[in-house]
């Protein structure tokens, strides 16, 4: 039997999570249709919080906080942000095609990402963190997961709320999936801990720690980064999870990488 607490990503509120439970619940049904049979003797739970940092507004326009994350976003894919006039709609559309570029995809998936990511980005730092890691750390010591597998900002939120317990918790395994953990400032170097001389750590009680990243994910960047930002991380380079969306949960958990990490561990 594997033990394994799944953590989202952004994007993951419904209308019919009227409960965190119902939303768990939800999140836990399609990750195990995702995963499928490749993984035998699997318990899984998931950690959900998309509740406490979805925006109450349709519509809004991004606060020049966000803006500011997405200039930093930019500047890891070699885009020089002061390139285009202003700082509205057709800025961002602008940085989103210059990166489309350099990555050979489509701008309306680069811009759809971004669209997706930084206003929950934004949100946790400015006034969910607490709420959030209160909420994932109370399913880490529930559950007492063999493994955690955190995709997107979840990878932040699984970060954090490890290192909060350190010594309570052994873990086998740390999978991260499509992780921004390693973007300058906008997300590096405001992680709690923060980075000691230059490099963060794997948190204490995870005995293993291999990130997975789509080679076309505009998520998880800079690319490769991450083992170099991090101590004790190994890369699995060159994954290819989906051809239109690089950065979607559901297609890195039908990965035969993803599985044959969970199925691949000490006896």
């Amino acid at each position: 039997m594997t033990r394994v607490l799944g953590i989202h990503g952004v994007r993951n509120y419904k209308a019919a999570d009227s409960t965190p439970h119902l939303g768990s619940a939800r999140l836990r049904s399609d990750w195990l249709a995702a995963i499928g049979a490749a993984v035998p003797g699997l318990d899984l739970e998931t950690a959900y919080y998309a509740d406490l940092l979805r925006s109450e507004k349709q519509g809004e326009d991004p606060a020049d906080e966000e803006l500011a994350l997405v200039e930093q976003w930019a500047r890891a894919w070699g885009v020089d942000p002061s390139g285009a006039q202003g700082r509205a709609t057709g800025w961002l559309r602008w940085i989103c095609g210059q990166v489309a570029e350099r990555a050979g995809e489509r701008p309306a998936v680069v811009e759809k990402s971004v669209k997706l990511f930084f206003p929950e980005v934004t949100r946790y730092f400015a006034t969910g963190r607490a709420a959030v890691r209160e909420r994932v750390r109370a399913a880490l010591v529930r559950h007492r997961p063999d493994v955690v597998v955190a995709h997107s900002l979840g990878s932040v939120v699984a970060y954090e709320a490890l290192h909060d317990l350190a010594g309570e918790l052994d873990v086998e395994l740390l999978l991260t999936l499509g992780s921004p953990l390693a973007l300058p400032n906008a997300i590096f170097h405001r992680l709690d801990p923060g980075p000691q001389e230059g490099r963060g750590t794997r948190p204490p009680g995870v005995r293993r720690w291999v990130n997975i990243a789509d080679v076309g994910d505009f998520v998880a960047v800079p690319k490769g980064a991450l083992a170099r930002a991090f101590a004790g991380v190994e890369e699995r380079p060159e994954i290819r999870i989906a051809p239109l969306w690089p950065h979607s949960v559901l297609d890195y958990l039908k990965h035969p990488a993803v599985s044959g990490l969970l199925t691949d561990r000490p006896r």
